[in-house]
Parts: C-alpha cells; sequence; structure tokens
C-alpha cells in the first residue's frame, strides 16, 4: 500500500501536483486504485457498490464540479473552504469530484495529480467521480494543447503512453454516481427514464452515457441530447421519478457552464461548474462549488452554490 506517511498541506500537495514527477505520480495512481478496491470490500462508512458510492451520514460536503485542466480554481476553492486545515483537526468534511478533470485547460495533468493527491492523503474525505472525460477518454481525438494524451507524452515521453492506459484502468474503478442518507444524488452529467432505484445506478454499465452525457431541459420526458450526440435531455418529472425511485430529494450534478443560480426544476436540480477557463469565452458563466451538509435533510438546492 502506498499510503503516505504523513499528513501534507494544501502547500506541498500544489508543490507536488505542480511538478507531477513520474514515479510519484505512478505511486499516487496505484494507492488510489487499490483504495477503491478497499472501498468496494466495505460494509460501513464511505463505500462503493459497483457504480454507486455511499457517502456517511456525517459533516459538511464540499462539491467541485468540471475543472479541465484549471488548477487555479481548484486552489481557490480549496483554500477559501480550508479543506486540509479542517480536515487534519478532525472535522467531518467530504469534498466531492464531480469529474472533468482533463481535456481542454492548461494544466490537466495538474488538476488530475491534485485531485488523486487529495484522494490518497484523505481516503476517508475525499470522493472522486467519472465525467464523460473519464469514462470515455477524448484525448486520442483531441489535438494539440487541448489533449491529455498529448499532455502526457510530452511530459513523460513514450511512458506517457503507458501511464495513459494505466489511468483508463484507474477510471474504470471510479464510481458514475454517489448517494448520501440526507437525501442527495450526485452524478457528472444527469440522470434518464432508465434510472430505477438504486439498483441500476449500481449495475450502471448500460447507463454509462445516460449518468455523463446527459443535460437537463425544460421538457416533459426525455429527448436525444442533439448538441453533444449522446446521452438524453430530461425533464423535470424525469428527474422526480428518478429521485423518488433512489430515495433522494435533489440532484448535484456539473458538466456544463451556467450563468445563474444553476437551479431548476422548483429547487429539485443543481448545477456545478468550477472551471474558470470558460469565462474567456463569457465572462457572465459563473464558477463556483457547492456547499451542503451531510446530516440534515436537503429538500432543495438553494444556498448550495458558492461563488468564485
Amino acid at each position: 500500500m502506498f499510503y503516505l506517511k504523513k499528513k501534507e498541506t494544501l502547500d506541498s500537495l500544489l508543490d507536488v501536483a505542480n511538478k507531477s514527477e513520474e514515479e510519484r505520480f505512478r505511486e499516487t495512481v496505484k494507492a488510489v486504485s487499490e483504495r477503491l478496491g478497499e472501498e468496494r470490500a466495505r460494509e460501513s462508512g464511505l463505500r462503493i457498490r459497483g457504480n454507486l458510492a455511499y457517502i456517511p451520514k456525517h459533516g459538511n460536503a464540499i462539491v467541485v464540479g468540471d475543472l479541465h485542466g484549471d488548477l487555479n480554481s481548484l486552489e481557490r476553492i480549496l483554500r477559501k473552504t480550508n479543506f486540509v486545515e479542517r480536515v487534519d483537526k478532525g472535522e467531518k468534511l467530504m469534498l466531492v469530484f464531480l469529474g472533468d478533470y482533463i481535456d481542454r485547460g492548461p494544466k490537466q495533468l495538474e488538476v488530475l495529480n491534485m485531485v488523486l493527491g487529495m484522494k490518497r492523503n484523505f481516503p476517508e474525505n475525499v470522493v472522486v467521480l467519472r465525467g464523460n472525460h473519464e469514462v470515455t477518454p477524448l484525448s486520442q481525438s483531441f489535438s494539440g494543447e487541448e489533449s491529455f494524451l498529448n499532455k502526457l507524452v510530452g511530459r513523460y515521453g513514450y511512458d506517457g503512453v503507458n501511464i495513459y492506459r494505466g489511468l483508463e484502468l484507474l477510471f474504470d474503478r471510479l464510481p458514475l454516481a454517489a448517494k448520501t442518507e440526507n437525501g442527495i444524488l450526485f452524478v457528472h452529467g444527469g440522470v434518464s427514464e432508465k434510472v430505477k432505484g438504486e439498483a441500476s445506478l449500481i449495475y450502471a454499465l448500460e447507463l454509462r452515457e445516460d449518468l455523463t452525457w446527459s443535460d437537463p431541459r425544460n421538457i416533459s420526458g426525455v429527448a436525444p441530447n442533439v448538441e453533444r450526440g449522446v446521452g438524453v435531455y430530461f425533464g423535470k418529472d424525469v428527474l422526480e421519478e428518478v429521485l423518488k425511485s433512489v430515495k433522494c430529494n435533489v440532484l448535484i450534478r456539473a458538466h456544463e457552464p451556467v450563468k445563474d443560480s444553476g437551479e431548476m426544476f422548483d429547487g429539485k436540480l443543481l448545477t456545478v461548474f468550477s472551471s474558470g477557463m470558460y469565462k474567456n469565452y463569457d465572462k457572465d458563466y459563473r464558477v463556483g462549488y457547492g456547499y451542503v451538509s451531510l446530516e440534515r435533510e436537503v429538500e432543495n438546492v438553494k444556498g448550495i452554490l458558492q461563488p468564485l
């Protein structure tokens, strides 16, 4: 087991992420993969069943949406919330990553290294979900600076290809959804009419595209997601049925930038987007993170989104 012998500070974790030394990165990938295997064998606490993670009922959660290589925004979230210091002092605090760590941004390797480093150092306090970029890595079809595969090859040479293949195995161990005891469902993208209870999330291979690619829209039922060419658009009625079937009250997801509160469907859905690079295209995009109780029942998403 490659767990570290001492707790790191936020600054030391950022230093490791920025350096992204090959041997240390490989050790972190292995340690996190082993940890995820342990969580799949657990009967209590933070645990994974199939593609669904179960988050214990204690404390609060910080929720991070898409990052896409934006290390600055991740650092700002961690500094603003004092996550490392609070956990080191014994506070019950979770950090939930909703996926899409790689592709597009300037520091994709560093962001992934930081996310995995957080899981390695605080395994009981960090949940790492799969986004659509971790389910079917798009790097092989991206070009130039946008490609995570090219980033790895540029940093590590031919070894970068082997690291990339190893990361695909790690991504296969990441859950597609997470559920809390107080009524929150987390996914990267969205849901569809195919979600019928917890069992469908646990055995979610046939739902992988729907959970990672879908988007909410003001429609009834579902419709083809014509913008993305995969996944679905889903309406309030579908979400309500899904939440009822999995015994949750609200859905918190990421996957697309927002210009307003991120709230939809009478407070039953919240979109969290954490990559600031999209402001380069539209300054009105809202960058933020979520902060929510894991103890008291959550009936709506009002007040959960926090601005950066």
